[in-house]
Formats: structure tokens, C-alpha cells, sequence
């Protein structure tokens, strides 16, 4: 029940709102996280559902922390609030003024809070966006002698960096999905069936998506390909060079012919 009462007040508090005519390719929802501190209970359901997350997580030895750093500043309530029930250090970051499009760029990146070597970090963050953030700030703590043992996602949009960070075998633990908010919304006549099905079939489309970058991908076609083109061009370079020197090599002995008849 929980998670159906989060679902309803996403919708009613237009924390997501649905695009009338998206562009192609384009979301077909529009999300503003923070909307959801103007929102008291709404505050307090998320936070109670991501501390019992966590709470299943611990006890099945899943995870072992004893910091909690939040990676935005929109995190950063959650962060505090799971800090305090669990009576954890908290940390923060900084990243203004870092490139979060350079993958493995940690420059201005601050972790605030007071980190120690070996600390073992619970990351957390709200929405995950199609940048290398996250990837930059997980180097940086590893840099400095962090251990990060995961990665609390609140909502998972179904796209951006997820899944780099799944592909480089981060452990991510996304509490809401974006497709079950919506089939929740069209279940309970909360949303017209038009608007529902654009962002399910989007959301299928981008997941099937994402498991195909996931999946290996053919090598043994790759080499042969490379193969053919190496030894077609090789060929071609061979014979002209084979059909110059003995044009040469023609043209000199005839030469030397017609010099010895006269």
C-alpha cells in the first residue's frame, strides 16, 4: 500500500506530469523531484520506503555501511534522514564546476563531510541523469580510499547512465520504477489509457534497449570483416606495384635493344 499511495501523490502533486505531444524520441513524462519537499507526507512515505530498503538489504547481509553520501543536493534530505535512523556518518558532494559529459573527469569533484580511508559509503540519489556523474564521483571516492558498497536509487527512469554503471557491475538499487508508477496510475483509472500506454511502450522500448548494449556483442564477425578489407587492400597495392616494376623493367631492356641494334 505504500507504494500506491507514493504513486497517487507523484501524480496528484505534479512531481510527473505527461508531455501532451513529445517530440520523437523525446520523454514522454516529465519529472521535478523536488517538488516532492513541498510535500510533507509525500517526503515521509518516500523516506520510510528507502530506509526499508535498506533495512531488508542490512539484515540480509547485502550490503554493509557506515556512511551515507548523498550525490546531489536533491538527495541530500533522504541522505540525513537515513543517517539519523541508522545512526550513520553522513557525507555530501560538490561537483559545480565539474565536466559531468568526460567520463572519468574528477576534477571539482568535493566529497564534504569528512571521508576516512576504508569508510564503506551507501551512495544515494534521486534520478539518475544521461551524464557520467555518478561514474566521476565513484572514482573520486575510490581515488581517495572509499569503498562504496552501493548505490540507492530512489526513482529509476528507465534510461541514462543506469546502465553504464550496471555494465561496469555497480551495485544499484533502484525503490520506484517510472513503469509501475504509471501501470499503477492506468490500473486505478488515474490517468487516460493514451497517455499511460505512450510512456509504457516508451519505457519497454528504452529497456530493451538498454539490455541490448548489455549483451556481448559479435566479435567474430568484426575480425572477418577486418580481415577481407585488409587483404583486399593489400592485394590491390601488390599488383600495382608488381604491374609498375615490370613495366620499368620492360621499358629498360627494350631500351638497351634498340642502343646495342644501333
Amino acid at each position: 500500500m505504500a507504494k500506491a499511495t507514493i504513486y497517487t501523490s507523484l501524480m496528484s502533486s505534479k512531481t510527473i506530469t505527461v508531455k501532451e505531444c513529445p517530440i520523437s524520441g523525446e520523454l514522454p513524462y516529465h519529472m521535478n523531484f523536488n517538488k516532492v519537499l513541498s510535500q510533507p507526507d509525500l517526503f515521509d512515505n518516500i523516506s520510510l520506503i528507502v530506509e526499508n530498503t535498506i533495512k531488508i538489504k542490512e539484515t540480509n547481509n547485502e550490503i554493509n555501511f557506515n556512511k551515507i553520501c548523498a550525490v546531489s543536493s536533491s538527495a541530500i534530505p533522504y541522505a540525513t534522514n537515513i543517517s539519523t535512523s541508522f545512526e550513520k556518518g553522513i557525507l555530501y558532494i560538490n561537483h559545480s564546476g565539474n565536466d559531468c559529459d568526460d567520463k572519468d573527469n574528477i576534477k571539482n569533484i568535493k566529497i564534504e563531510g569528512g571521508m576516512n580511508i576504508d569508510d564503506n559509503i551507501l551512495l544515494i540519489e534521486t534520478v539518475i541523469n544521461n551524464d557520467f556523474l555518478l561514474n566521476n564521483i565513484m572514482n573520486k571516492i575510490r581515488k581517495y580510499g572509499g569503498n562504496i558498497v552501493g548505490l540507492i536509487l530512489i526513482v529509476n527512469l528507465c534510461e541514462g547512465e543506469y546502465v553504464n554503471l550496471i555494465q561496469q557491475k555497480e551495485k544499484i538499487i533502484p525503490v520506484l520504477n517510472v513503469y509501475d508508477i504509471f501501470n499503477h496510475l492506468e490500473n486505478n483509472n488515474l490517468i487516460d489509457l493514451y497517455y499511460c500506454e505512450k510512456v509504457k511502450f516508451f519505457c519497454e522500448n528504452k529497456t530493451k534497449a538498454n539490455i541490448k548494449k548489455l549483451l556481448p556483442q559479435p566479435i567474430e564477425e568484426v575480425k572477418e570483416e577486418v580481415k577481407e578489407e585488409v587483404k583486399e587492400e593489400v592485394k590491390e597495392e601488390v599488383k600495382e606495384e608488381v604491374k609498375e616494376e615490370v613495366k620499368e623493367e620492360v621499358k629498360e631492356e627494350v631500351k638497351k635493344e634498340l642502343f646495342v641494334s644501333q
